[in-house]
């Protein structure tokens, strides 16, 4: 009896909700009342800080911005979330978060703190910063009327690693860096005009400008492409590159689709730290050729290779060198060294600071070329044994 009055009193609840509002749900909120914010800006202004809040209420729908000006970020977006915007803004969907770069300066800490602490921003929230502009203007800039700009950055930064520019790393990744090794790598991009790609796009197009090398209260400079791409190789970010090589009468474009970087301390009979070891295996594939080039002579497929090793060799040198010039690990050695060999790094007599910036690192790449995608490839490219140009193709076509 009490469980046939308890069910009549629900559904009389849940009917009622329908027309006066109510809901057995707490937490109920219909489609067209919400705002699912997924980028979020944050810039420097006279009397505090600047942000900025972009999403859509679903599909189809137009995209909306809301700012706000306050002392601090979190008086800022508490009160853009508690402005009339006809909407409840959601935060907890926020992918990606843009900070201009004269906020990165002194306000990197604060968008931390503020992302660690409220409990609706997530850990994972890709961080950006933006440079040669405000990131208001970038976002506001990207957008087309039925185009949110988190479309257009996440776009970017699922791009960017797939063809050697970049790297998003996440507010977790930076927050544990800046702890651990006292800096921390941070993605830039910028703002170009040029021509729209399609017709609901802002006149903007968004752009990777390498890593930032961030203090909690500073920077302390960036990264170039080269340096960029070698960082990305050492920490393991690297997905995918087109290169192009040079050789004798030819141009080849070479996919490097395998990347396995080993990094091990040699340690002396003493226990010191005399030197890193730094091994770069690369596979590559054959995408085009602008000339001409014999595929079959296995001599120019080893040119190929060394100067492909050459290429990758040059960015591991340069981001090394960089980090000795600033003195900052902000490749992570020191921690990957530990992971390596955990009790001789913690019985060295010497300590990491005092000796990273003069230490020697042995870098040495080895490239295979794995394919051609010739028809003709000889025994030492397709593993079998050697035919007419022919059988090889009756044997393709069959196999397809």
């Amino acid at each position: 009896m009490k469980r046939a009055v308890f069910l009549s009193l629900a559904v009389c609840l849940a009917l009622t909700g329908c027309s006066s509002g109510l809901t057995i749900f707490s937490n109920y909120r219909r489609l067209e009342m919400i705002e699912l914010v997924r980028t979020v800006t944050v810039d420097a202004a006279e009397d505090g800080v600047n942000v900025s809040i972009c999403g859509t209420a679903g599909e189809k729908q137009e995209a909306r911005m809301y700012q706000n000006t306050g002392p601090s970020i979190g008086v800022a977006m508490n009160e853009l979330t508690l402005m009339p915007l006809g909407r409840q803004a959601i935060l907890s969907h926020t992918e990606s978060m843009l900070i201009g770069e004269d906020a990165a300066k002194t306000r990197l800490d604060e968008v931390l703190d503020y992302v660690e602490r409220f409990s609706e921003m997530r850990l994972d929230t890709g961080l950006f910063i933006v440079r040669d502009g405000t990131a208001l203007d970038l976002v506001s800039g990207v957008a087309g009327k039925e185009t949110p700009a988190a479309d257009v950055v996440a776009g970017l930064a699922e791009n960017m690693p797939k063809v050697g520019e970049g790297y998003v790393f996440s507010c977790r990744e930076i927050a544990a860096s800046l702890s651990e090794n006292g800096c921390a790598l941070i993605q830039c991009v910028r703002g170009e005009k040029e021509e729209k790609l399609f017709e609901d796009r802002g006149d903007l197009n968004i752009k990777p400008a390498g890593f930032a090398v961030m203090l909690p209260d500073s920077t302390a400079g960036y990264l170039t492409e080269e340096e960029t791409l070698g960082a990305m190789l050492i920490l393991g970010k690297y997905e995918s590159h087109n290169l192009d090589v040079p050789v004798e009468d030819a141009v080849l474009t070479v996919s490097v689709d395998l990347v396995k970087p080993k990094i091990r301390p040699v340690f002396s009979d003493s226990g010191e730290l005399e030197r890193i070891r730094l091994e770069l295996e690369l596979q590559s594939n054959l995408v085009s050729m602008d000339g001409l080039a014999d595929l079959r002579d296995e001599k120019l497929r080893r040119k190929v290779e060394e100067k492909l090793s050459e290429l990758m060799g040059g960015a591991l040198e340069k981001v090394l060198e960089r980090e000795r010039t600033l003195g900052l690990d902000f490749l992570d050695l020191e921690g990957i060294c530990e992971r390596r060999e955990p009790i001789k790094m913690e019985d060295m007599p010497q300590r990491w600071e005092d000796i990273f910036t003069a230490l020697p690192v042995d870098v040495s790449v080895k490239s295979v070329l794995m394919r051609t995608y010739d028809i003709i490839d000889p025994p030492e490219i397709s593993g079998k044994e050697e035919g007419s140009p022919w059988e090889k193709l009756t044997e393709s076509l069959r196999g397809s």
